[in-house]
């Protein structure tokens, strides 16, 4: 195959446009264009980028293929796959004796240096790495140091720095740990997510469990945020429809808070506060689309939800819930009977109307 045929192969290979190709090695779309058509080549100092981008080597790229390399990273792959976390010892251990001899001869192919380290890091925390605290970071650092510079899909680099956090950890300094960790954007979990899992690593069940709850709640209310965004965004921009757009968006949003809701009688103040909040507005929104029906439903779900949660406030007693904190009261001024008897009041003013 020419150099534009392998380009080509590779990047559809990978699902790559020929844009984002362009944008991730910065050249224009035209270049890859001509690439791929065999009527331009690629500059020399093009040649590593666009090899750790398709995820080749060099020579492959350039058409000298090393069979046997291929058929070894191929067999190494299978046996591995995604970002998933490796907790069996057994398998652990097989994996890092087959990843680190293949690391040492090939550190530039880094989604194999990323299951080393992982392996590595799990052995030491088992105590089967027979090493000292400084060494076994140096050995850490070598290859994150190699996965960062030849990585380029985003979800294992992030999982290097949290991999890192936890190398930190196990070795007690909280301050490199921490630095690793604020590398880690909200795209890829709350923060308190990988706190969660660098507990449960070291066998920290309950703080672990904990975290998770409180990352969760993070979730439910940012996801609310956003749904509530995009309603403001609709009826700012004064669309024909946004009457609709808008109602379909609180209908959504009341699904998601029931489902946040679903997991056990412990009633969060916050969600509580949401829905009590979030119904009387579709009340509303239902009566002026003309759907009293559903406007009437609406009514009955607000009824049952204060009834419900002024038991759960009387009655607190073996409450549970399986994901939030229990005993959270963020926000518990807007869950006061009175604030909640003063929205259900508004909704059935709404109602008196039809």
């Amino acid at each position: 195959m020419t150099i534009g045929q392998t380009i080509k192969l590779y990047r559809k290979e990978k699902n790559l446009t020929q844009s984002e190709l362009a944008e991730l090695i910065g050249v224009s779309t035209q270049a890859i264009s001509k690439w791929e058509t065999d009527s331009g080549m690629p500059d020399i100092s093009q040649l590593i980028p666009l090899a750790r981008v398709l995820e080749i080597s060099t020579d492959n790229l350039l058409g000298y293929t090393d069979l046997e390399f291929e058929k070894e990273v191929t067999e190494l792959r299978q046996k591995f796959g995604g970002i998933n976390f490796i907790s069996d010892l057994n398998y652990a251990e097989e994996l890092y004796i087959l990843t680190s001899e293949f690391f040492n001869r090939h550190p530039d192919v880094s989604d194999i240096a990323v299951v080393a380290l992982e392996t590595y890091i799990e052995l030491f925390a088992k105590g089967k790495v027979s090493i000292s605290k400084t060494e076994f970071l140096e050995e850490c650092e070598r290859y994150a140091n190699s996965i960062f510079r030849y990585e380029t899909v985003a979800d294992r680099i992030y999982k290097t720095h949290y991999l890192m956090s936890r190398a930190y950890d196990l070795c007690g300094d909280e301050k490199k740990a921490e630095s690793y960790l604020q590398n880690l954007p909200y795209v890829f979990g709350f923060r308190d997510y990988w706190e969660a899992e660098i507990a449960f690593a070291d066998g920290k069940n309950d703080i672990a469990l904990e975290k998770i709850k409180k990352s969760f709640a993070q979730m439910a209310r940012f996801t609310s945020r956003c749904i509530r965004l995009a309603g403001r965004i609709v009826r700012a921009e004064g669309k024909d429809d946004a009457d609709r757009i808008s109602l379909e968006l609180d209908e959504y949003m009341l699904r998601l808070i029931n489902a946040f809701l679903s997991g056990g009688d412990y009633l969060p103040h916050r969600q509580i506060f949401q829905k009590t909040s979030l119904l009387p507005g579709l009340i509303s929104q239902n009566i002026k689309a003309g759907n009293t029906k559903r406007a009437k439903e609406h009514m009955t779900e607000l009824l049952k939800t204060r009834d419900d949660f002024f038991d759960c406030m009387d009655n607190p007693s073996n409450k549970h819930c399986l994901m939030f904190i229990e005993g959270d009261l963020d926000g518990s001024w807007n869950t006061t009977k009175e604030k909640i008897n003063e929205r259900v009041a508004n909704a059935e003013k709404f109602l008196k109307q039809i």
